[in-house]
């Protein structure tokens, strides 16, 4: 009894929707607008304060390499541009980013571009000359930015670009 009932409101569920197939294109196509213009709308800008990756953290989780740090100075780099990958930290947690290798190229195998899930960064040399007593192209006067899925900058900031092994 309850198979016959349920088959029999099944099939009535067909009756009535007499929709060309043109008509109900038109309605999928009306819907998947609709989603993706809620899609496009960008959440308010949430900044980051980017953390200093410490020198046990590079031991510890073998973040080391040949490329650049840059940060206030070089014994608290905020950002590490190393070959073929780049980290920041924030909120105690450290983000990996994956070079761009179709982009620029900074000193010692960094590129100026990486790019992540959440997060792209770029780290350039601000001009001027190296500083005064160390060995040249080694240290430079730098600048970062950090932009979100929004190519919005939620982090920027000058300091030392230091590149070496």
């Amino acid at each position: 009894m309850r198979v016959a009932l349920l088959a029999a409101v099944v099939l009535l569920g067909g009756c009535g929707h007499d929709t060309s197939s043109e008509e109900q294109k038109r309605r999928d196509a009306k819907d998947v607008a609709a989603v993706e213009a809620i899609q496009k709308i960008a959440p308010p800008i949430k900044p980051i304060n980017l953390q200093a990756i410490t020198a046990e953290e590079i031991t510890a989780k073998n973040l080391g390499g040949e490329g650049c740090s840059f940060g206030p100075d070089s014994a608290h780099p905020l950002a590490l541009a190393l070959v073929g990958r780049a980290m920041i930290k924030f909120d105690d947690h450290i983000e990996l980013l994956l070079s761009d290798s179709g982009g620029t190229k900074l000193a010692a195998g960094a590129w100026e571009h990486y790019v992540g899930k959440e997060y792209t960064l770029t780290v350039k040399r601000a001009g001027g000359k190296a500083a005064p007593g160390v060995a040249a192209s080694t240290e430079f006067p730098g600048e970062l930015a950090v932009r979100d899925a929004w190519d919005r900058v939620v982090y920027s900031g000058q300091g030392t670009l230091n590149c070496g092994a």
